[in-house]
């Protein structure tokens, strides 16, 4: 029978050698990090750490492979040089851009990363550049982004019209119509490189609607040649021949059938700009009509001689002065009774037909006006340095003069007047309205906002931090940013919004933030405003978190940047000062510790939250005989809880738990698994989880759940430490039969052992 079994076993031990050596095929990427590693294959990639302009150049690489240790590495620097080193230091000598190659292998597979071109040492950088906006009417305001490759340290900027800038990022203000071409240089130790835009940008003169009519009257059915004489640019037309009748050519011929006088209006756009001009024509030989009022500010019953200017000898006449008046002589005289803005217009016919000829508000008796005004600003202008800003009088009551203040020293007369801000900062913009009966102010406060001011700014958290610490930035901007760049001050730079940054050296940093959307890009800098001093980092760690009471627990200070002096609260009224305490807890319950490390620089305070615990529940531990393995793999588990569990349930982390206090598991599959122990007694429940990495290193978190029935009132655990997760490349597992049956012969061949 021995025989049988012996002759059995060893035949079994065969085919299970056969079997492990059949080749796996590639699994899907599910597996993670854990505390079990069963057969993980590496995934290679790095990163490196240099200053690219100098020679020779010490470049720092940093390996990040995934997968099971023991793992060997190497390295080919693309210059010829090898490593096998894990995180190796190499020393480039000569200029030139390098592909880097790193294999790592270990029992389960090989793999290899790869980058291309990913070194550059000592080479000079390639120029590239956009503008935004790249055509307009003048003054014409573009904002520059520099786009170069590799590290700059000086640009020379040629707008193409005899100006020029060595900012990185510039704004200039183009104040004559043509065609620019712009270049760019950018240089640095090595070299420089410059490109050229010819025809970039494209500035057009004002945009100023204007035509010609031929014939501009004649009998009907009248044909009439529309020529566009328009300045600017349009891109655009849009005609109404006042018939009705429209077009979008720009040179359009148009035939009026019936007598009549006709306004025809032509409006023309360039980009977001309009423009508009009317002229009448008079098809027919009917009245033109036209007329004055002398004077047009009056009192009341103060007359007003209304004069009628219209052609083609009309032969009747008909007013209508605004109040309910009316007239029907040529040349009336008319006195207004009540104070107000009145509107007149006059009806005049001959034998060819009528016209009617109306002009809104045209009277004022005896109103002051109200002032009132608006700012226009093209888009691409916005909080520009210069920026030009265009007033629109939009004041009641028929004011005949105007004076502004623009907040900046400068005034105007003008009804409509364009001004340009020179300077950033916020402006107080004023109007006077005057007409014969007085006069009205009205003032706009801060109204205008010229510059990276208030268009883009930003905050940090804290601008004394200590070295190593996280610095938070948040961006206030006010344009409406799309993209952020942010210049850190020591050679790192970031993007997005809220970026994080980590001062490694202490000093004093200038910060920059440059915030663009699809207009504009704007950029402002804070001069000193981060500060970087050697306070010390506080933080710690204990021998043990949990167990019974009376429990001594010994702290280790891990604090960084030198302190000199310590503060210790254990959470249970009991304090320390020296570097490295021990505390016994001697009653049951759970305890915050903190530590306050300084120097004198400053100080840090690191807490622990629910830190300590001593109870009379189970405190969960386990371990297990090995860690990593090729499936299938058997793994024996031993408690190591303290106060005297009474049952244990266990999660192997592959869907099969057990209730065993030491139990021994088959892992069939490969991959990486997660284990918990829960221990329990009257007093509660505690769980241990553990998880891991490939490399075999494994983090704990424990959770203590308390039993209804518990006599000491505990505090769950916080967990400690949660695992990165990580997804290395596994081979496939074994066929299923085959890992069942090759398992049940490891079970037999272990059962013979143990009875021998």
């Amino acid at each position: 029978m021995m025989r049988s079994v012996k002759f059995l076993l060893y035949a079994g031990l065969i085919f299970l050698l056969l079997a492990l050596a059949v080749p796996g095929v590639s699994a899907a990427d599910t597996a993670k990090s854990g505390y079990i590693t069963v057969g993980v294959a590496p995934v290679a990639q790095f990163d490196a750490h240099y200053a690219f302009t100098t020679i020779p150049t010490k470049v720092e690489f940093v390996d990040n492979s995934l997968g099971s240790t023991p793992m060997t590495w190497a390295w080919d620097f693309g210059d010829g040089a090898t490593s096998t080193d894990q995180n190796p230091s190499h020393l480039y000598l000569q200029r030139g851009t390098y592909t880097v190659k790193l294999t790592v292998k270990n029992s389960y597979g090989v793999s290899t990363a790869e980058k291309k071109d990913y070194i550059t040492v000592g080479v000079a950088p390639k120029a590239a550049f956009v503008a935004n906006p790249t055509s307009g009417s003048v003054p014409l305001s573009v904002g520059f982004t520099d786009q170069s490759t590799g590290q700059v340290t000086t640009w020379t900027w040629d707008f193409g019209d005899g100006k020029g800038s060595n900012e990185q990022n510039p704004t200039h203000t183009y104040w004559t119509a043509g065609t620019y071409n712009v270049i760019l240089t950018v240089s640095n130790e090595h070299g420089s490189s410059d490109i050229t835009k010819a025809q970039y940008i494209v500035v057009s003169d004002d945009l100023v609607s204007k035509f010609a009519a031929n014939p501009a009257s004649g009998k009907a059915p009248l044909a009439v040649t529309f020529t566009d004489r328009s300045s600017g640019s349009p891109t655009t037309w849009a005609w109404d021949f006042g018939d009705g009748i429209t077009s979008t050519e720009q040179y359009p011929s148009h035939t009026f059938t019936n007598a009549g006088s006709y306004d025809v209006k032509l409006t023309i756009t360039r980009g977001t700009e309009t423009a508009s001009s009317t002229q009448t024509l008079n098809v027919g030989g009917v009245p033109n009509t036209d007329f004055v009022g002398t004077p047009t500010q009056v009192n009341p019953n103060e007359n007003v001689q209304f004069t009628d200017k219209s052609g083609n000898a009309p032969t009747a006449w008909s007013w209508d002065f605004g109040d309910t008046a009316t007239s029907t002589l040529q040349n009336p005289t008319h006195a207004y009774q009540v104070k107000g803005i009145y509107t007149v217009s006059l009806n005049a016919r001959n034998a060819n037909g009528k016209d009617t000829e109306t002009k809104t508000s045209y009277i004022n008796v005896g109103m002051p006006p109200t002032a009132e005004f608006i700012p226009v600003i093209v888009p691409y202008q916005q909080y520009k340095v210069p920026m030009t800003v265009s007033f629109i009088d939009q004041s009641t009551a028929l004011p005949t003069s105007w004076e502004w203040n623009f907040g900046d020293g400068a005034t105007s007369t003008e009804q409509n007047p364009s001004h340009i801000y020179a300077k950033e900062g916020t402006y107080t913009v004023s109007l006077t309205a005057k007409n014969t009966f007085g006069s009205d102010t009205k003032v706009r406060t801060n109204l205008i906002t010229v510059g990276g001011g208030a268009a883009v700014d930003f905050t940090a958290d804290s601008t004394t931090v200590g070295v190593g610490r996280i610095v938070s930035f948040t961006d206030l901007s006010t344009n409406n940013p799309t993209i952020w760049v942010w210049d850190f001050g020591d050679g790192v730079t970031g993007t997005g919004s809220n970026p994080d940054h980590v001062y490694r050296a202490t000093g004093v940093y200038d910060i920059t933030l440059t915030a663009s959307n699809p207009s504009m890009t704007n950029s402002r800098t804070k001069n000193q405003y981060i500060t970087v001093l050697s306070i010390p980092r506080a933080d710690f760690i204990a021998d043990k978190t949990r167990g019974g009471a009376p429990m001594a627990v010994a702290f280790s200070d891990k604090s960084t940047n030198a302190p000199t002096s310590w503060k210790w609260d254990f959470g249970d009224g009991a304090t320390s000062a020296e570097q490295n305490p021990t505390h016994t807890y001697t009653t049951l319950g759970t305890y915050s510790v903190s530590l306050t490390a300084s120097n004198k620089d400053g100080a840090d305070t690191m807490t622990k939250a629910s830190y300590i615990v001593t109870t009379l529940a189970p405190v969960a531990e386990f371990k297990a005989d090995r860690q990593i393995g090729k499936a299938p793999f058997v793994v024996e588990f031993t408690d190591l809880s303290t106060n005297a569990p009474t049952s244990w349930k266990w999660d192997f982390g592959d869907g099969t738990e057990s209730s065993e206090q030491n139990p021994r598991h088959i892992y069939l599959r490969e991959g990486t698994y997660d284990v918990s122990l829960t221990a329990t007694n009257q007093y509660g429940s505690d769980t241990m989880f553990k998880t891991g990495s490939a490399a075999n290193t494994p983090v704990t978190v424990a959770v203590t759940t308390a039993a209804p029935t518990a006599a000491p009132t505990e505090i769950p655990t916080t967990p400690v430490a949660t695992a990165a997760t990580a997804k290395p490349t596994t081979q496939a597992p074994l066929p299923v039969a085959v890992s069942v049956i090759a398992a049940a012969i490891a079970m037999m061949a272990i059962a013979v052992v143990h009875r021998k």
